[in-house]
């Protein structure tokens, strides 16, 4: 089988083999059910996708704990935008990336429409009010506009000169528990597209001239990646259902946990059961590709999974001040 990294835009997920201290540094904090890790790139590597820089992921198991997730991002986002820009007051050009009438590629617009600008306000209006300096665009994407988004962006920084670019985008996840379930930011920049394989232009400090932070929201995921899932959870379920101090339980759980032994995993697996989860989701890969078959799927309550996200991004957003 080819060797290639598996497809997450998640630093959490990417980075599985890479070694710390070497390629990464990473620290994490808990907050009841939020967690917020922050992933220090140190090196680039054909083990995952992310450029070097700062990678922070806030995740939870329930969105709908609106105010200690928003806190959270605010505080992080904040401390993201003073250590790019050292003004003030810094002119902000907030990008809403994706398609508008693809509910899952939708977060960007969406988030978007709901965000405060400022740039036609009065200089003392923002400065009561400690607003910062904001324009905002969703530009659409090639397949609407003809034209590459990047371009479109460098034009806008080319005529408003703005102190900092953050582009808001939906990412693609390895493992279905993530999707709609973390807040990625970074002080890198995004490829759009990259996660499903529609690599565009970069958006980032070097296609731009200016600081660029990336702000996404994993809402999809290869069907290799969750059919590689499936596996885990098999074997996590005949391990307990092997083992009688937990054959009998009921009720809700979030996961099968263990794992069986080579034995147990030829036996009721089979070949397929025995590889590890990066080989598996490579041979799924190398089997979908070529028939293209290589779909790209979302949770069956997405529409309400974006219409709550971009609520809670926007309105951490227009509660940031300077």
């Amino acid at each position: 089988m080819n060797k290639y990294y598996t497809r997450s835009d998640l630093a959490i997920e990417s980075l599985a083999y890479a070694t710390r201290d070497k390629d990464y540094k990473h620290h994490q904090k808990q907050d009841g059910d939020i967690s917020i890790e922050t992933f220090e790139i140190l090196q680039t590597s054909p083990l995952y996708p992310h450029d070097i820089g700062k990678y922070i992921e806030i995740s939870f198991l329930d969105y709908q704990d609106f105010e200690k997730i928003s806190q959270h991002f605010q505080k992080q986002l904040s401390l993201l935008i003073k250590e790019k820009v050292k003004k003030i007051d810094p002119l902000i050009l907030w990008i809403g990336l994706g398609n508008p009438t693809l509910t899952s590629d939708a977060i960007g617009p969406r988030t978007l429409n709901q965000i405060r600008a400022t740039h036609h306000y009065s200089i003392e209006e923002r400065h009561r009010h400690q607003y910062y300096d904001t324009m905002c665009i969703a530009p659409g994407v090639m397949a609407h506009t003809g034209m590459e988004t990047a371009n479109l962006l460098l034009a806008l920084v080319q005529e408003f000169q703005p102190d900092l670019v953050i582009a808001i985008d939906a990412l693609c996840a390895q493992s279905y528990e993530k999707i709609c379930r973390v807040i990625q930011m970074n002080n890198v920049g995004i490829y759009p597209g990259s996660g499903i394989g529609n690599h565009r232009k970069n958006i980032s400090e070097a296609t731009m001239g200016v600081p660029v932070l990336a702000i996404g929201v994993p809402t999809v995921i290869h069907v290799s990646s969750l059919v590689s899932d499936v596996y885990n959870l098999l074997e996590g379920y005949f391990k307990e259902s092997l083992d009688p101090s937990t054959a009998l339980k009921v009720g809700k759980r979030k996961r099968y946990e263990g794992r069986l032994n080579e034995v147990q995993r030829r036996l009721i697996l089979g070949e397929i059961g025995q590889l590890s989860e990066q080989k598996r989701i490579q041979l799924l890969n190398e089997v979908l590709n070529p028939i293209e078959n290589q779909f790209v799927m979302s949770d069956k309550q997405i529409d309400f999974d974006i219409e709550m996200l971009s609520k809670l991004l926007s309105t951490s957003i227009n509660s940031i001040t300077y």
